[in-house]
């Protein structure tokens, strides 16, 4: 082992980031998911819309993620933010850095759909 580790390759990452990135690729999905509901009906034999078919919508009801994680605080100086950095727990990590589980923490997220905002909501 050379004892250089390729940051990208271990994806060392602030929490913010990691939890916006994971929130981002749910979003997408749905949108995905959305998009081909929409596209359906154009691809759909006329003999089906004449009977009134109409494409399956699905949805991501709930997204639950959990990755074990290696923990890494950071300050710059006594005075400055305290920084939280995360990294997934994988065999890259642990045989690049020598870490074992001990040391490990466990991110969990639930991301549910909620209904938008109304008018009300905004004043």
């Amino acid at each position: 082992m050379s004892g250089e580790v390729n940051i990208n390759e271990i994806l060392i990452s602030p929490v913010a980031t990691m939890i916006r990135e994971l929130s981002q690729s749910v979003a997408d999905a749905q949108m995905r998911l959305d998009a081909a509901a929409l596209a359906a009906p154009k691809n759909l034999p006329q003999e089906l819309r004449d009977v009134g078919y109409e494409p399956t919508w699905y949805q991501i009801p709930e997204a639950q993620v959990e990755l074990k994680m290696a923990v890494h605080y950071e300050r710059k100086n006594d005075a400055g933010p305290v920084r939280v950095w995360l990294t997934p727990f994988n065999a890259k990590y642990r045989n690049s850095l020598d870490f074992t589980a001990d040391g490990s923490s466990t991110l969990k997220l639930r991301i549910v759909p909620v209904p938008p905002p109304t008018a009300a909501d905004n004043t």
